[in-house]
């Protein structure tokens, strides 16, 4: 599934709990198309980088935006901490020229709760326009404006998404 209109249809047919056990992984949502080999002329710039970050309108319906899944998505168990990166092998696999190989992770305490870590990337890590110190994760948000060099997305825990596709599904 690479959009979310696909997820809305997923979670009509399973259902909260089913969707919840096959995808409780945090998702990332942007409105361009890029992937491996496609994302390296441009970006998806969605936050200012200033005092406060608005998002800057793709002029696509939520449901047009494309979805950023760890690697193992629906197959089993998602590690607690995510790694994002240029690399093929990082759980969030970003193949831009701003993205360093180890570029952030995503943790998940045993609370549920999200933050977001730089892991020393050479052109930062954001959380709505500000930058994220390397060594101090910050607590993160459903709807939150996280940014790996100059590729945003939109951030959203497993549940958050679930408030996303149920409102999108009726």
């Amino acid at each position: 599934m690479s959009t979310v209109r696909e997820y809305v249809e997923a979670f009509m047919e399973l259902g909260e709990s089913a969707f919840l056990e096959k995808f409780d992984h945090p998702f990332l949502l942007y409105p361009d198309k890029h992937g491996h080999g496609g994302f390296r002329s441009y970006h998806t710039r969605m936050a200012d980088r200033g005092e406060s970050a608005n998002l800057a309108g793709s002029g696509k319906s939520l449901r047009e935006f494309m979805v950023l899944a760890p690697q193992r998505s629906g197959k089993g168990k998602i590690p607690t901490k995510l790694l994002v990166g240029r690399s093929e092998d990082r759980d969030l696999s970003i193949d831009h020229s701003t993205v360093s190989k180890r570029h952030a992770f995503l943790l998940k305490d045993e609370s549920g709760v999200y933050k977001l870590g730089d892991a020393g990337s050479t052109n930062g890590t954001f959380l709505n326009g500000q930058r994220v110190e390397t060594g101090e994760p910050v607590f993160i948000r459903d709807g939150n404006i996280v940014s790996f060099g100059d590729c945003d997305y939109l951030f959203y825990s497993p549940k958050g998404f679930i408030d996303i596709l149920a409102r999108l599904g009726s």
